[in-house]
């Protein structure tokens, strides 16, 4: 499964990555990626940041790969989430965008991807992290456990696509 991330909105919303950003934007880019790169490390998913503005500006836009990530910046003029949009409409299916722009999360559940919000992706790449600091063989064990009752019937079964879109969530 591929993960496309939204780079400048994960900074916005990570308290560390943001006080990168106010002493230089780079370190915050490189802070993400590393972040990122420990995560791919850990889980093997194929996954893409997309910031906005090219490096050079070149009218191309500008694609690069650092720690095994993918990092595209946008073209002059266009957007991260124009790109992300694209993205999404490209793979359908097989994409899971994280975003917290809910344009870009509807448009993206519009043509089949499914989406996170950063501070749940976030927090699946902490929890990852620490099952693999303590060394837990399995972090699904602990992750699947319900405290509520386990409910039945077909009027509390999720839509064909909820489902769909937990079992992905599940899979990160």
């Amino acid at each position: 499964m591929l993960i496309a991330i939204d780079g400048y909105n994960f900074i916005k919303q990570s308290p560390e990555l943001r006080r990168l950003e106010q002493i230089e934007l780079q370190k915050a880019r490189e802070g993400l990626i590393e972040r990122l790169a420990r995560y791919k490390r850990l889980k093997g998913q194929a996954i893409i940041v997309v910031f906005d503005g090219g490096l050079q500006g070149t009218l191309a836009g500008n694609r690069e790969r650092s720690r095994g990530i993918e990092v595209i910046f946008s073209k002059p003029g266009e957007k991260a989430d124009d790109v992300l949009k694209r993205l999404s409409a490209e793979k359908r299916g097989g994409i899971t965008v994280v975003t917290s722009d809910r344009d870009v999360a509807l448009f993206a559940e519009k043509k089949g991807a499914i989406t996170i919000p950063v501070s749940d992706f976030a927090e699946k790449m902490e929890m990852a992290q620490f099952y693999l600091l303590k060394g837990a063989e399995n972090e699904s064990l602990s992750a699947n456990r319900s405290i509520a009752p386990t409910k039945k019937g077909p009027s509390r079964r999720l839509s064909k696509s909820q489902r769909k879109a937990t079992a992905a969530i599940k899979r990160l």
